[in-house]
């Protein structure tokens, strides 16, 4: 899996949301929050710095704070489900 498959997948999900049902509030401030998570280990991981056990540690809080959306998700909006578990399979596979 690479960086674009993640991008990918998150302008997939960014589609979604707009094409969909509503999505409560509660979920969407959840989603923003990953996002930009996602987006500042996107940045990290272009430029050439070495990682450090604090940045292991925001990984591994991202791959379970996406997961705990997932789950969230299954239940209260099940047509984002599908697209948000690519997501996390893919954080997962990139070891993020």
């Amino acid at each position: 899996m690479t960086i674009d498959n993640l991008k990918e997948s998150l302008q997939k999900l960014h589609a979604t949301l707009e094409s969909g049902a509503p999505v409560d509030p509660e979920i969407q401030a959840l989603l923003q929050t990953l996002d930009t998570d996602i987006q500042k280990v996107l940045a990290k991981n272009s430029s050439p710095v070495v990682e450090t056990t604090d940045d292991n540690e925001a990984s591994s809080d991202l791959v379970q704070q996406a997961q705990k959306i997932s789950a969230r998700l299954a239940v209260r909006h099940p047509h984002l489900e599908p697209v948000f578990r690519e997501i996390a399979d893919t954080l997962t596979k990139m070891g993020i």
